[in-house]
């Protein structure tokens, strides 16, 4: 009796895990790139990314932890975005990741071709906002050479021919020099076959089940899963077949997925989606009452808590408190409110929270006497399309927090009284001006806003030389462009060349002067023509 005593009161001693990013969204440039992210834990956690181009690192961890995000450039003509997934056994936390447009973009569908010695027609859709070219080798022939924006591209794939043939293998590049993709090409001598999954989706119940889906195809095959609560009945093969697919009960009161691959030998793949729906939760929790009323003189409530396992209070303010922020079972919690000395009325709202399971509770206490205030001692910052550092002065009788807009780093976010402090600013990564924000909230409520103006970047086309002296047997020369502009280039006379004759961005110009045939001096022009009609010239002396 004694030993059944102490496990009940270990197990009513148990913590809930909880788990929790700094933030729930996070913004990233096109380009893509590593960043790190805060986790914040008590205890042993997994994280896992929603989407192939963003990947994350560690994949598991105990406690608090710095989380590594990878992500891919993004080549589609538009934003996209991607969820972080923290869990623990008793709770889950989401960061969603947001990754810009980028400013000039191709992206090729599909990106693999595969055939077999025959040959054939492949149409490829190129969704782009540039002018671009298709670069292919002699035995693949492209309907267009070039073309601009969106457009359908047949490439045609010759047969291969003679008794020694043997397999072929290249990169088919559509792009500029701004940005490329590319079509990954592989032609087999021996035939090429397909593989069909039909459902290609599966649905299980949470208590689990089997199913059957049937394989179509003339190759063998093999098929694999990356999770260990899926089973298959049949894990490679020949030919047509009918597969099993077994899926246990799941413990998680979250939906969960996965996928299975099926790959002939020839290198095709397929993909079957199982997902399985969530089981049942069985606990329960019950908060009364949800809302408090105090005077401006403060006072103390209490909070009544049923619940059948662990709970937690989310209280964080300097103004309200309470006897215990966690617990097991029922129980009866003192809600603590301190005098209001400032002219207006306070509210908060926080959560009581066991698993799944949320109540919000709001407290209202009414306005002292003192009126409260926080003003910045400007209304308006302008800063330059470089951004960086800014100070900033504050006064005010209370506590306050910061909220800013995304490209605006708070290097402090919350405080109390008069304060120095400055703000980070991003650069402007486009030529139009932006405005943003940097608010003063206390208690939730705005006491004051800082408008930012943020010039655009500036259009920038510059060369490094005005005039280049060069000897009667002539050479090569560079000249360094500075630009933040797509340019072309153009000569008047035809001794001078240059490479290349556009481009986009800072290059080296290559210069080449011919030698002089006679004794007479002579004097030549480099025009560089930006896209914003800008111009500048190089002129060229030869004596």
């Amino acid at each position: 009796m004694f030993v059944a005593v102490v496990a009940m009161s270990l197990l009513g001693c148990q913590k809930t895990i909880e788990v929790s990013f700094d933030g729930t969204v996070q913004e990233i440039e096109a380009q893509g790139g590593s960043f790190d992210v805060m986790l914040k834990s008590n205890g042993e956690w997994t994280v896992s990314s929603s989407a192939e181009w963003l990947a994350v690192t560690p994949a598991s961890g105990s406690g608090n932890a710095t989380l590594t995000l990878t992500a891919d450039a993004n080549t589609i003509g538009e934003s996209r975005s991607a969820q972080i997934t923290a869990s623990t056994k008793d709770n889950t936390a989401v960061l969603t990741v947001t990754q810009q447009a980028p400013l000039y973009y191709l992206n090729v569908t599909p990106k693999e071709i595969r055939c077999g010695a025959e040959g054939g027609e492949y149409a490829i859709q190129v969704s782009s906002n540039i002018d671009w070219t298709v670069s292919v080798p002699h035995w693949i022939t492209s309907s267009v050479d070039q073309g601009s924006n969106d457009a359908t591209v047949t490439l045609t794939i010759s047969r291969v021919e003679g008794e020694f043939s043997e397999s072929r293998d290249v990169e088919v590049f559509f792009g500029n020099l701004v940005t490329s993709d590319k079509v990954h090409v592989v032609q087999s001598i021996d035939p090429v076959n397909g593989i069909e999954v039909s459902p290609s989706v599966l649905e299980f119940v949470c208590t689990g089940e089997t199913k059957t889906v049937a394989i179509t195809t003339d190759d063998s095959w093999t098929a694999s899963t990356m999770v260990e609560w899926l089973g298959l009945g049949q894990t490679e093969g020949q030919g047509d077949a009918s597969v099993s697919v077994t899926v246990g009960e799941n413990p998680e009161y979250t939906q969960r997925q996965a996928s299975v691959a099926f790959v002939t030998a020839g290198g095709v793949r397929t993909t079957l989606i199982v997902r399985q729906e969530a089981s049942p939760d069985p606990h329960f929790l019950e908060v009364s009452p949800l809302s408090f009323q105090f005077g401006k003189e403060g006072g103390e409530s209490e909070i009544n808590i049923a619940c059948d396992t662990d709970w937690i209070i989310g209280l964080s303010c300097d103004w309200l408190s309470v006897s215990q922020n966690e617990g097991t079972g029922n129980s009866t919690v003192s809600l603590i409110a301190e005098p209001n000395v400032l002219m207006e009325q306070r509210t908060i709202v926080f959560p009581v929270k066991s698993g799944d399971l949320n109540f919000d509770v709001s407290v209202t206490q009414e306005a002292g006497d003192e009126q409260i205030y926080a003003e910045f001692l400007t209304d308006t910052l302008f800063v330059s399309f470089n951004g960086g550092l800014q100070h900033l002065e504050l006064t005010s009788n209370t506590s306050w927090t910061l909220q800013g807009s995304n490209w605006i780093s708070l290097i402090t976010s919350y405080g109390e009284g008069d304060v120095s402090f400055d703000i980070a600013v991003d650069s402007n990564p486009s030529q139009e001006k932006r405005i943003g924000y940097v608010n003063v909230i206390h208690a939730g409520q705005l006491l004051d806003a800082l408008v930012v103006v943020q010039e655009g970047k500036q259009e920038i086309l510059e060369a490094d030389v005005a005039e280049i002296d060069v000897r009667p047997e002539g050479g090569e020369y560079t000249v360094h462009i500075t630009s933040n502009l797509s340019w072309t280039v153009s000569v008047d006379v035809n001794w001078l060349r240059c490479e290349p004759m556009s481009g986009f961005g800072s290059k080296d110009l290559k210069v080449t002067v011919d030698a002089m045939s006679g004794t007479r001096p002579r004097t030549g022009r480099i025009k560089i023509g930006g896209s914003n009609g800008a111009e500048v010239s190089v002129i060229v002396n030869q004596h």
